[in-house]
């Protein structure tokens, strides 16, 4: 049984080096290139820290 899991997973693994190798282009070496713009994602950060302390002061009116 154990062999046969063995086998299975470097299937896997053949096939998924086969997709990477497939996909090859500028993504595929640039993979930390970002598309949005740094507004953009400051946006986003800006808007997931005002999520966070604003939770944070829910939760500590609610504990106390």
């Amino acid at each position: 049984m154990r062999e046969r899991d063995e086998a299975e997973q470097s299937g896997s693994t053949a096939e998924f080096r086969a997709f990477v190798d497939s996909s090859g282009g500028p993504e595929a070496t640039q993979a930390w290139s970002m598309r949005a713009s740094r507004n953009r994602v400051a946006t986003l950060a800006a808007v997931v820290v005002g999520v966070a302390v604003v939770l944070a002061i829910i939760a500590a009116l609610v504990i106390h």
